[in-house]
């Protein structure tokens, strides 16, 4: 099983228990009712989840109580990745190792970024680096059976 990190719980809200989650996982909108969390290595099932703010407010199948619940704030909650109904879609964490081609291959991503515009691939020609920003300007294609990503040549950069 391959386990992908949620979030962390930060709080609780109301006396009914619900938790404060705090997430910035790329794919939140997948997470539905009957989802497996782990806390801890524990299994647990997602009730309810629903935006607040900057968080997700979340209650699981086991508890309706304050007192139940205060137990978890600050724990890191996971889900299995297996779980996900991704379909043709892909986490961004999933392309670090993929091929950049431009008519040839011209490296390879060893990291991804985030900033307030967006994500931001690292990638590795010959120990040559190039930072590559995840839009339309400069991604064609991603390629996931042959864990490749097509790019157009934007000013001339791959020349």
């Amino acid at each position: 099983m391959d386990k992908l990190y949620l979030g962390k719980i930060t709080g609780s809200h109301g006396i009914k228990g619900e938790l404060k989650l705090l997430s910035d996982f790329e794919k939140i909108e997948l997470i539905k009712p009957g989802f497996s969390f782990y806390i801890d290595n524990e299994i647990y099932t997602l009730r309810t989840i629903r935006p607040h703010q900057n968080k997700y407010l979340i209650t699981l199948n086991e508890w309706n109580n304050i007192n139940e619940v205060l137990f978890l704030i600050g724990k890191d909650v996971y889900i299995n990745r297996d779980e996900l109904p991704l379909n043709n879609q892909y986490l961004m964490q999933d392309l670090i190792g993929y091929k950049i081609i431009f008519k040839k291959e011209i490296g390879i991503v060893k990291e991804i970024y985030i900033n307030k515009k967006g994500y931001l691939l690292k990638v590795d020609n010959n120990h040559k680096l190039y930072y590559i920003p995840f839009n339309n300007h400069f991604i064609l294609d991603v390629k996931k059976e042959k864990k490749q990503i097509i790019v157009q040549n934007v000013g001339g950069l791959w020349e």
